[in-house]
C-alpha cells in the first residue's frame, strides 16, 4: 500500500481570520512535516512526525481524497487555534516574539523615582573631557575654543595659536605657568558661523537632557514646575592644563556647591549642615580627574622616586562615581597628533606640545602601544625626554620654527627657543609620568563609593604603532574595539593589554562596581538609549550604601 506524506498536494495554505492574517506553508522530509505558520507578521513552527496510515479501500483514489480532506482538516484547526491565541494576546506578549523596541516604558516605581526631591537624591556634578569647555582670552573678550568660522576649520591665526597654548617659560614650575586664557562655561553646544549663518551641534547638552529627564535641574535653567532647588552642574575647567591641578579646583567647586545645598535643605526641610554627597559623572579626560581626585583628594603628585599614597580624600564627598569613555590606560591618538598635528582643527604639532594634559594621556608604558618599526618585540618608552629628541617629535620637531615664533614672539633668538620648547616638553614628560605612576596603583574604594563604567566597543580603534628609529614616523599597526579614540581595554584599564602571556579574565588596577559596554562612539556614548536607561535607573532607583540604611528602617517600621 502506498504511503502519503501529511501535505501531498499542498504547499500553501493561507486563511483571513477577524485577527490578524494567519499564512501556513508545508514541508515534509523522510521522518518529519513541517509547519511554518505566520500570524501578523510573526513566524512560529509546528514538527509532527511523519504520519504512516494505511487504507484497506480498493479504490487509490478515495484514499487520496479522503486523505486530502484530513489533512486540510488538520492544518484548518491548528490554523484557527493559532488565530484565536492570536486574538487574546498581542504578539509582542508570546514567549516566541523577537519583536525589539526603540524605547523603554518609564514604570510608575520609576516615574515616582524621578519626580522625587528631597535630601535622599544626591545632586550630579558633570565633569566634562578634553576641548570640553568654551575657552575665553580675559584680554580682549574674544572666545577662542567652542566657537568656529568656516576659516577654523582649515586654518588657525597667530593670535588664536598663541591663547590656545600654555605659555613655555624656561626652569620655571609647570603649576606657576600662568596665561589670560579660562573656562568660560562646559561646551554644551558647538557653534559654527558659515556664511553669517550660524549652526549648533550637540555637545554635552545631550548629557544634560538625558539627565534632565531623570528629574535633575541644571543649574541656570527654569526651574521645572514643583522643583525647588537645582541639583545638576557642570564643572568647567581648563582642559589643556595639569589634571591634578584641576582635581584641586573640582574639590573647591564641590565644597561651593555643597554649601548651597545645605543651604536649600535647611530652608526646605529644618536639615542644617546635611552631609552632602555627590555622584560625579566624568566623561573622557572628565574620568581621570575625578578619579584622581577620589584617590588623592587635593594632593600633590610625589615627587620623581616616592611611591603614591592613597588616601580617598574625594570619597569624603563622593557616593558614586559614574566613568564613560575615560582614557584610564591612555589612548594613542594623542602621540600620533603630537607627532602629526591635528586635521580638524588644524592644530600644528608644537601648539598641542604645549598641553599638559597630552602627556598625561599617553598610553600607559605598559601598554606597548609603541614598538619600533624594525622590531615589534621592543616597546619605545615614550616617556623618556632623549627618545622625543631622537624621533623629533611634537616640542622636539625642528620643522616647528615659525611656530615656535608665533608661541615665543618676545625670543629672538632660534636656539633660545628651541631650548626653551626642550624644557617645556622635559617637564610635561616628567609629570605625565609621575601621573600615570599614581593612577596605577591597585586600590578597592571605600564601601561607601561605587564605581560604575560605561565604555563604547563598536569602532575600530587605533591600539599600536610602529616608531622609524631613523625618522621618528608613527604608522598605525593594530586596531582594537573602542569607540574610535579610547580603546576598550584602556576604558577598563585592562592590564592583559601589553603583556606577553595571557589569563582568561581581565584585572587591572579600578575596582569596577559595574561595567556597562555601548555600542557608541566616543561622544555618542551619552546619546546612546541603552546609556540612558541604565543611568538614569542607577541614579533613581538603585540606592547608595549610606541610603541602604534608610530602606531598612523603612521595612523594620513597617513589620513592626
Amino acid at each position: 500500500m502506498e504511503r502519503l506524506p501529511l501535505c501531498q498536494g499542498l504547499s500553501k495554505f493561507t486563511l483571513i481570520f477577524p485577527s490578524p492574517t494567519i499564512s501556513i506553508a508545508c514541508r515534509t522530509s523522510r521522518q518529519w512535516h513541517v509547519m511554518d505558520i505566520r500570524i501578523g507578521g510573526y513566524k512560529y513552527g509546528a514538527l509532527f512526525p511523519r504520519l504512516d496510515l494505511r487504507f484497506h479501500d480498493d479504490s487509490l483514489q478515495g484514499e487520496r481524497e479522503y486523505m486530502m480532506f484530513k489533512n486540510i482538516l488538520c492544518i484548518f484547526s491548528l490554523a484557527a487555534m493559532s488565530a484565536v491565541l492570536a486574538g487574546c494576546s498581542s504578539a509582542e506578549r508570546s514567549y516566541t516574539s523577537d519583536a525589539k523596541f526603540s524605547a523603554s516604558i518609564i514604570g510608575p516605581l520609576q516615574e515616582k523615582a524621578i519626580a522625587y526631591e528631597g535630601v535622599y537624591r544626591n545632586p550630579v556634578i558633570i565633569v566634562h573631557g578634553f576641548l570640553g569647555s568654551n575657552m575665553l582670552d580675559k584680554k580682549t573678550g574674544k572666545n577662542v575654543w567652542g566657537k568656529f568660522s568656516s576659516e577654523d576649520g582649515y586654518s588657525i591665526s597667530a593670535e588664536k595659536m598663541r591663547a590656545l597654548s600654555i605659555p613655555m617659560e624656561k626652569l620655571k614650575p609647570l603649576k606657576d605657568i600662568k596665561d589670560e586664557t579660562v573656562p568660560n562655561g562646559a561646551l554644551n553646544t558647538v557653534e559654527v558661523n558659515f556664511l553669517g549663518m550660524t549652526f549648533k551641534e550637540n555637545a554635552y547638552i545631550n548629557l544634560v537632557n538625558v539627565l534632565h529627564e531623570g528629574g535633575y535641574q541644571l543649574e541656570g535653567s527654569t526651574l521645572d514646575p514643583g522643583k525647588s532647588y537645582y541639583n545638576l552642574f557642570q564643572f568647567s575647567y581648563d582642559w589643556r592644563r595639569d589634571l591634578q591641578e584641576n582635581a584641586v579646583k573640582l574639590h573647591q567647586y564641590i565644597l561651593q556647591k555643597r554649601k548651597y545645598i545645605q543651604k536649600q535643605y535647611e530652608a526646605l526641610y529644618g536639615v542644617k549642615d546635611y552631609d552632602v554627597q555627590f555622584d560625579l559623572i566624568g566623561h573622557s579626560m572628565g574620568g581621570l580627574v575625578s578619579r584622581y581626585y577620589l584617590l588623592y583628594g587635593t594632593a600633590d603628585l610625589p615627587e620623581e622616586g616616592d611611591k603614591p599614597n592613597i588616601t580617598w580624600d574625594g570619597s569624603k564627598y563622593i557616593d558614586r562615581l559614574i566613568i564613560l569613555g575615560t582614557p584610564n590606560a591612555g589612548y594613542l591618538d594623542t602621540l600620533l597628533e603630537m607627532q602629526k598635528g591635528t586635521d580638524l582643527p588644524p592644530f600644528p604639532p608644537a601648539l598641542v606640545g604645549t598641553w599638559l594634559t597630552y602627556y598625561q594621556m599617553m598610553p600607559d608604558p605598559s601598554t606597548c602601544s609603541v614598538v619600533y618599526e624594525h622590531d615589534h618585540d621592543k616597546a619605545v618608552d615614550i616617556y623618556d625626554f632623549l627618545i622625543w629628541v631622537k624621533m623629533k617629535w611634537g616640542l622636539a620637531n625642528p620643522d616647528q620654527t615659525e611656530v615656535f615664533k608665533v608661541l615665543l614672539p618676545d625670543v629672538k633668538d632660534p636656539v633660545e627657543r628651541r631650548l626653551i620648547a626642550f624644557d617645556h616638553l622635559k617637564k610635561c614628560l616628567q609629570r605625565a609620568k609621575r601621573f600615570k605612576e599614581a593612577m596605577n596603583v591597585p586600590a578597592t574604594p571605600p564601601d561607601d563609593v561605587k564605581l560604575y563604567l560605561f565604555l563604547g566597543n563598536a569602532v575600530k580603534t587605533t591600539r599600536k604603532a610602529t616608531a622609524n628609529e631613523k625618522t621618528g614616523e608613527l604608522k598605525v599597526i593594530e586596531y582594537g574595539p573602542g569607540d574610535g579614540k579610547v580603546l576598550e581595554s584602556s576604558a577598563l584599564y585592562d592590564k592583559r593589554e601589553g603583556e606577553k602571556t595571557w589569563v582568561p579574565f581581565f584585572y587591572g588596577p579600578i575596582a569596577w562596581n559595574s561595567i556597562i559596554q555601548l555600542r557608541a562612539a566616543h561622544m555618542g556614548i551619552t546619546n546612546d538609549p541603552a546609556f540612558k536607561d541604565n543611568i538614569l535607573f542607577v541614579l533613581s532607583c538603585v540606592p547608595t550604601i549610606r541610603y541602604k540604611g534608610v530602606i531598612e528602617d523603612y521595612w523594620k517600621n513597617k513589620q513592626e
